[in-house]
């Protein structure tokens, strides 16, 4: 379960950046459904929704954690000669060229807060810590620092201590402590590789796992239902495996034996005759049907497979091909008492959202400054939100400027621009 994630320079994050999970301690609105109660003194949200306006930096907070992942399986095996290229991507539109990367996360794994911190640059690991907290008894598991000539470590446990000598400098402790199975490593790894889900546009939905699930019954039966209550009239779902080469940037099938297997879809819909009589199914594939159909099949796919498996699933473009209507159905599904252990990290476009039944603690926005740096704040950071009545509209509030993070057209160039174009068809 994911409760704080920390960045600091990284991609358009040059400042360090808080993002979290925990729910506001005063806030009493939609407690029992919206919220979950991990421990007697931690209580996180079950899903958070992020705004802002294009380019302002929304997609890359989910980058970043994507790179975290990346830098911690850096790490291939103990017979491994290569050196392999830590994933560093400062800020680029200023003076941090060289300075290092920090990245801090908390999560909570089988009734224990574990927070692991890491700073690096290009070329080694500056700074590494993990620590546990159970039942409020705290626990530094290890300290890894960097004096500029040779590594100290602090372990809590003499095991620890002796796989030191094989952590490379381009390495991860907690990745070295993975590969021995240290318990507590191998927790926060499970988290990583099987308990984050990332949904954008960039999947190829016809080799991803889930859209082969659709070949099982029980999981294409629960993935209907939930097209048919979001009035996408599919009533049924047809899944067959198929072959495919990789093709070349020309078109031509590479002559290699490599097969890649894919999922095809065919989607069936009611057919009617003249007077509105059913008078059976037609196909469809999915490749014909529109880009909502295709992009609500893949979440359902998702939110059947992730059902109260605790995991945490981010989604970018969250409205890109949907109504604000079906925005509205899932938003509820997330925040339901249904869901008792899944987290959701959401951007959008969409300000109507911003009046959906939300908590403050559950509202983002990420704002562009003028030197191009990202700015994450929260709603529920807003000293005056309590002063004014309940029933204001939040979209209303954001469109006039009082959040921050909206787009800023520039009047003088637009007028400019709209009188070149009447000059020019003159």
């Amino acid at each position: 379960m994911l409760v704080d994630f920390r960045v600091n320079n990284c991609l358009s994050y040059k400042e360090d950046t808080l993002f979290s999970m925990v729910a506001g301690s005063r806030l009493r609105k939609w407690k029992d459904t919206h919220t979950m109660q991990l421990d007697d003194s931690l209580r996180v949200v079950k899903s958070a929704f992020i705004f802002g306006p294009n380019g302002s930096g929304k997609s890359n907070l989910f980058t970043a954690i994507k790179v975290l992942r990346s830098l911690l399986f850096n790490f291939e095996n103990l017979n491994n000669i290569k050196q392999l290229r830590l994933p560093y991507q400062p800020f680029k539109l200023g003076s941090q060229q060289g300075k290092p990367t920090e990245f801090m996360i908390s999560l909570f794994l089988d009734g224990a807060l574990y927070d692991y911190e890491i700073q690096y640059n290009a070329s080694l690991v500056l700074y590494e810590r993990l620590h546990k907290t159970t039942n409020n008894l705290k626990e530094e598991l290890f300290v890894r620092r960097w004096d500029g000539v040779d590594y100290s470590y602090d372990t809590a446990h003499s095991t620890a201590q002796e796989l030191t000598k094989y952590t490379r400098n381009n390495t991860a402790f907690l990745s070295v402590l993975h590969v021995f199975n240290d318990s507590d490593a191998l927790k926060v790894f499970d988290w990583f590789l099987h308990k984050i889900l990332f949904l954008d546009e960039a999947n190829r939905l016809s080799s991803h796992p889930l859209i082969r699930k659709l070949e099982e019954e029980p999981f294409k039966k629960e993935v209907i239902k939930l097209l048919k209550i979001a009035d996408f009239s599919i009533q049924d779902v047809t899944a067959r495996r198929v072959e495919r080469r990789e093709k070349n940037t020309i078109g031509y099938e590479f002559d290699t034996p490599e097969i890649i297997q894919e999922v095809d879809i065919d989607l069936h819909y009611l057919s009617f005759d003249e007077a509105g009589a059913p008078i059976g199914t037609e196909t469809i594939n999915w490749t014909m049907d529109s880009k909502g159909t295709v992009r609500m099949l893949h979440l359902a796919c998702v939110m059947v497979d992730a059902y109260n498996k605790g995991k945490t699933i981010f989604i970018d473009e969250f409205d890109t091909a949907f109504h604000v209507s079906i925005c509205e159905f899932l938003m509820a599904i997330m925040n339901s008492k249904r869901n008792t252990s899944n987290q959701f990290v959401v951007t959008s476009h969409e300000i109507e959202l911003l009046d959906q039944p939300l908590r403050s603690d559950q509202i983002w926005f990420v704002n562009k400054t003028f030197k191009n740096e990202s700015e994450l704040y929260s709603l529920f950071d807003f000293a005056d939100l309590q002063k004014k009545r309940g029933d204001l509209s939040y979209a209303k509030r954001y469109l006039k400027g009082e959040f921050g993070a909206t787009p800023v057209i520039n009047e003088y160039l637009s007028e400019q621009y709209l009188d070149e174009a009447e000059v020019s068809e003159q």
